[in-house]
């Protein structure tokens, strides 16, 4: 009889488990999607991020003075995109896939740190404001970009 409740219990306590797991939180789940909007966001600006090395050594043979302030801009975007992707966090328990292209852009340092104990709220404000800040960046890059792109190439 012992035998026979311990093994109810056991199943009972599985079956618990596995169907609080199959539950996903619906932050999490916005939080995710905040998240692959951003990853396809980074898809789409690291190529351009790993032109301006190229681009800063044709503008420092422009004799323009604003070819200058031209590669300062350029050096805080390369900064700005390389310290969101090091800050990147994974939202915890949501499938994610990260494909970069590594061309010549040598300072690639993408952590997937994952908050566990961070809440679900939480976890969703930052998966937004990573979203928006790669946005910034990706607007920022392609307003510097047009001009140096008129450069003789």
């Amino acid at each position: 009889m012992f035998r026979v409740l311990l093994l109810i219990s056991c199943a009972a306590t599985v079956l618990t488990a596995c169907s609080s797991n199959d539950k996903k939180d619906p932050l999490l789940e916005e939080a995710a999607q905040y998240h692959n909007e951003a990853t396809q966001i980074q898809k789409m600006v690291e190529p351009q991020i790993e032109q301006i090395d190229s681009l800063k050594t044709r503008l420092a043979n422009q004799p323009q003075p604003a070819a200058k302030a031209t590669i300062v801009r350029l050096d805080s975007l390369k900064k700005a995109f390389e310290d969101w992707e090091a800050n990147r966090v994974e939202v915890p328990g949501m499938p994610h896939e990260h494909h970069h292209e590594h061309g010549k852009h040598e300072h690639h340092h993408h952590t997937d740190a994952t908050l566990k104990d961070l809440p679900a709220d939480q976890m969703r404000d930052l998966q937004r404001e990573a979203r928006d800040q790669i946005r910034q960046i990706q607007q920022r890059t392609e307003a510097s970009l047009k001009p140096v792109e008129s450069l003789g190439q």
